[in-house]
């Protein structure tokens, strides 16, 4: 308990704890009592590139029986800010259940394969029948006994780039995006985003008009004509048209 007071202390922290590896074990196989499973030794290990590639897996559950119990979580993580009265994170912090992150070396050129810093993934082999949503990622802001929320914005989702860029990515942007939303699929699925939601406006949105107006363009100059073309949304059950301009 004398922890806590370290600001450094992870109640659960796993670092290349134990190492699943294809192929070959000869780097580690005086690490660990059975072959092919292996504890590494030491809080930075660097396994390095042997054949087939390590998996470093932490945690694996199945789930066999016909009947789950309610509210399963493989990792449950949860913190609890319970001071009667007012408090903050030192010099204004921030406090995270849950974190993922990958370092690229300043040495290193990532030049192919997918890197997530958080990953959810949901696998539908069978048939999913049930009315609610089911989700790779859930962001769920609760509300329900909230005494005020006077600061903010507060969100349920929140996806940032960042506070600056270097020089190089300021010089050819145009590769990097905020959101990206894919179906490479041949469904034609029902909509790219769908909105549910009391609200009182579909967007807010501000341009920050680094280097002059960019994706707000107000002065009518260059607006073109409307075109035959047009984008389908779908109001209140009822599809409709957004005319395009050249």
């Amino acid at each position: 308990m004398a922890q806590y007071g370290n600001e450094n202390w992870k109640p659960i922290h796993i670092r290349d704890n134990f190492l699943f590896l294809r192929g070959s074990v000869k780097g580690f196989e005086t690490q660990g009592s059975e072959e092919g499973v292996n504890a590494i030794a030491g809080p930075n290990s660097n396994p390095g590139s042997w054949p087939y590639g390590p998996a470093v897996i932490a945690i694996a559950a199945g789930y066999g029986a016909a009947s789950q119990p309610t509210n399963i979580r493989a990792v449950d993580v949860e913190q609890l800010f319970n001071f009667a009265g007012s408090t903050s994170i030192v010099s204004a912090g921030s406090n995270v259940a849950v974190r993922g992150c990958i370092s690229i070396s300043a040495l290193t050129t990532f030049a192919s394969g997918f890197l997530y810093g958080v990953q959810g993934k949901l696998v539908v082999q069978g048939t999913i029948s049930s009315a609610n949503y089911a989700a790779a990622v859930q962001a769920q802001l609760d509300l329900s006994a909230a005494v005020g929320v006077t600061g903010g914005p507060v969100q349920a989702l929140w996806v940032d780039m960042g506070s600056s860029a270097s020089a190089a990515v300021i010089s050819a942007p145009t590769k990097l995006n905020i959101a990206t939303l894919t179906n490479t699929t041949n469904a034609i699925i029902h909509a790219c985003i769908q909105v549910v939601a009391n609200a009182s406006y579909l967007f807010d949105v501000t341009d920050l008009s680094y280097g002059g107006s960019n994706f707000y363009v107000h002065s009518g100059s260059g607006l073109g004509s409307i075109g035959t073309d047009y984008l389908v949304v779908l109001v209140n059950g009822v599809p409709k048209h957004i005319p395009l301009y050249a």
